[in-house]
């Protein structure tokens, strides 16, 4: 072999090598991600005698959401979710922010490059409401923070190097004021009738959109 040849097959076997560690490197991210996405949001809520969804309701609104992951191993995460939510029927209007860590668990096929997922969160949820009387501009606010629990779920594919898409649908679940003023118990040994546990999972909303995924 001459000295031509063997830059010749020097230069081919290096351009082989490149393109395989390229490929090997198209898949879903394993160390980190930051996810964007929105989609609608679907209530089923207990309400109360004047609150936003006794009055207009279970409506659907729109989520918006975003998701930082870093990946232990391909298959495990622990992240930090935030979502915010609005539902209108104007006048009257809510609107929910709700943060949260979380961990997440993949299944990857397709050398990598499809997955689907399921995260658990446990957070704080910052519900805020206004209704209006109706043909007058006086307004009720309401606003309370609530112990929230987070389920999460859904399919990603890669789409190029360092990006994937992503479909989900997350639940979103927390303990409802049972009355205006939203105490946990009765006063005074008063008995209304009313189950005051501390968590009953009466405010429930099914998020379901699409995202895109960067990372690698």
């Amino acid at each position: 072999m001459n000295k031509k040849h063997f830059i010749i097959l020097l230069l081919f076997l290096l351009s082989w090598s490149s393109i395989n560690l390229c490929a090997q490197n198209e898949g879903l991210p394993q160390s980190y991600s930051i996810i964007l996405g929105g989609g609608i949001t679907i209530p089923h809520v207990e309400g109360n005698q004047n609150d936003f969804f006794n009055r207009n309701g279970n409506r659907v609104g729109y989520n918006l959401m975003t998701e930082g992951r870093y990946y232990f191993i391909p298959q495990f995460a622990l992240g930090l979710q935030y979502d915010y939510q609005r539902i209108a029927c104007l006048p009257d209007k809510m609107h929910l922010h709700y943060i949260c860590p979380t961990a997440t668990y993949r299944y990857l096929w397709s050398n990598g490059r499809q997955g689907a997922f399921l995260s658990l969160g446990i957070g704080y949820m910052n519900y805020q409401e206004r209704t209006y009387k109706r043909s007058t501009e006086n307004g009720h606010l309401y606003q309370k923070g609530y112990c929230g629990i987070s389920l999460g779920m859904g399919y990603e594919f890669f789409i190029t190097r360092k990006l994937s898409g992503m479909l989900r649908t997350d639940i979103l679940t927390a303990d409802w004021f049972v009355n205006p003023d939203g105490r946990l118990f009765n006063i005074d040994g008063y008995d209304d009738g009313v189950n005051h546990n501390r968590f009953k999972n009466n405010i429930t909303f099914i998020n379901i959109g699409v995202a895109v995924q960067f990372g690698r």
